[in-house]
């Protein structure tokens, strides 16, 4: 019996998707941890899950990885000639990173109207046995209520997870400027 091939769109359903995401994320660790046997190559993944949950994988580790990525990435932004000590150094740092802060916030507002604009179809184009009081409610319905609740809380605590560990890189990126 062969491979059953599959499209590549989301899966609809909750439980298959997080069944889907464990083996998914279960065989792109093993093949990282292949690429790094073999070639001796030095690598991180950060995965969340579709609940928001953060995965990472790090060959030696992921700190090690991370902190060789910023290091390089700030070697790649200083400037070539020689600086007063202590002044122009910081300043392509902190502008880099004022930069990508300004990009988050332009982000985040986007995302603001993207909700409001959802929250106004939800409420103009609403299911009416949701609009009853809970109490009136079948089991049926109380289930599929929930069931878009969960639904709808872990959209939004993985856009939560991803603006926070934005932030978080944000935040180390400015630190690791200040302290040089």
């Amino acid at each position: 019996m062969g491979r059953k091939k599959i499209k590549m769109e989301m899966v609809q359903d909750m439980n298959t998707r997080q069944v889907t995401f464990s083996k998914r994320r279960t065989g792109l660790f093993k093949k990282a941890s292949e690429l790094a046997t073999l070639c001796n190559a030095e690598l991180g993944i950060v995965v969340f899950s579709p609940g928001g949950k953060p995965y990472s994988y790090g060959k030696p580790n992921l700190d090690a990885v991370t902190e060789r990525f910023m290091r390089e990435c700030d070697d790649d932004s200083d400037t070539g000639g020689e600086e007063e000590e202590g002044k122009g150094k910081s300043k392509p740092k902190m502008k880099k990173v004022n930069e990508r802060l300004d990009c988050l916030k332009r982000e985040i507002e986007a995302e603001k109207k993207r909700g409001e604009e959802r929250q106004a179809k939800l409420e103009s184009a609403g299911d009416e046995r949701f609009e009853k009081p809970v109490e009136k409610l079948t089991i049926d319905e109380l289930r599929e209520y929930m069931d878009k609740l969960e639904a709808i809380h872990g959209k939004i605590q993985g856009q939560a997870n991803k603006m926070q560990a934005s932030s978080c890189l944000v935040f180390l990126s400015g630190d690791k400027a200040s302290v040089e």
